[in-house]
Parts: structure tokens; C-alpha cells; sequence
């Protein structure tokens, strides 16, 4: 849905887009498993169009950039920790990451912030329980640290 709202955006204002940045419930689910590592109520864990752009079988008409929120499959973005590609032409930051495009800096942060998990480091791993599935996007100060390090302009 997103992208034919901005492939209409495109059309009717005359425009291109380029880069289409996304900060947070991307709901990258490629599969059941990743499903049921969703930190949604039930009536929500339905499976989107995302699997269609992990397969190949759909790419996404323009580059497209997330963070992570609180509603994504924690084990699919576990294993892309450091960020990566996610399917053709949609990448992921990461828990903390930075990428250049067209020689703008992009910064980003997933997660939400959560007092108790802050200095925390991350030690939820798969199979996830129903706190670990949620502790797992908390924002914690390792990835701020991170980023901190960053000393060309962002």
C-alpha cells in the first residue's frame, strides 16, 4: 500500500522520488515463524505483502531505507543486527547504522526507548518468549554509543 500511495504522489504532482525512507513498523515478515515473533495482538499478525519483495517476486519501485519500531518480526532483524538488505531495493539500518545516498548521510536508530533495557546490552536471541520478543526492540545505550561515533556530518 505504501508504494502505490507514493507511486500516485508521483504521478499526480509530476514528481520522481528517489528514496523513500520508512522510521519504524516496516513489518518485514517473510514467513509464519516471523509472524509469530511479532509483538502485535493476534487479530493483527496477518501476513502482508513484504514475503512477495523478500522472493523476488514484487521489488520495490524505489530505494527504500527503514529503522526498526515495535511492531517487526524481532528474529528477522536479529539477523541483520548491523543492517543489510532486506529484498531487492530495501535496505535496514540496523539496530543503529549509517548509509550514504546520492551523497546524503542517513542516520538511524530502531527500536523504542525503554528505561529498564537501556544499559542492557542485547541478549535476546530466538526462540523469543513474550518478553524477549519485545526487549528485543528497545533501544539500549550500546546503540547510541554507536552512532555517537559518527564524526562526519549526518
Amino acid at each position: 500500500a505504501i508504494y502505490a500511495s507514493v507511486l500516485e504522489t508521483q504521478k499526480r504532482n509530476g514528481l520522481t522520488i528517489d528514496l523513500l525512507l520508512i522510521c519504524g513498523d516496516f513489518q518485514a515478515c517473510r514467513n509464519e515463524q516471523d509472524l509469530n515473533c511479532m509483538a502485535v495482538p493476534q487479530k493483527y499478525r496477518t501476513m502482508a505483502s513484504f514475503y512477495k519483495y523478500y522472493s523476488g517476486e514484487v521489488v520495490a519501485p524505489m530505494l527504500t531505507i527503514f529503522v526498526g519500531g515495535n511492531h517487526e518480526a524481532s528474529n528477522h532483524l536479529w539477523e541483520l543486527f548491523h543492517g543489510g538488505w532486506v529484498a531487492p531495493n530495501i535496505y535496514y539500518l540496523g539496530h543503529a547504522g549509517v548509509v550514504e545516498v546520492g551523497g546524503l548521510r542517513i542516520a538511524g536508530l530502531s527500536g523504542i526507548f525503554k528505561g529498564g533495557d537501556y544499559r542492557q546490552g542485547h541478549w535476546e536471541r530466538p526462540p523469543y518468549d513474550n518478553g524477549s520478543m519485545r526487549s528485543a526492540y528497545h533501544v539500549r545505550e550500546y546503540d547510541i554509543w554507536k552512532l555517537m561515533q559518527i564524526s562526519a556530518p549526518v
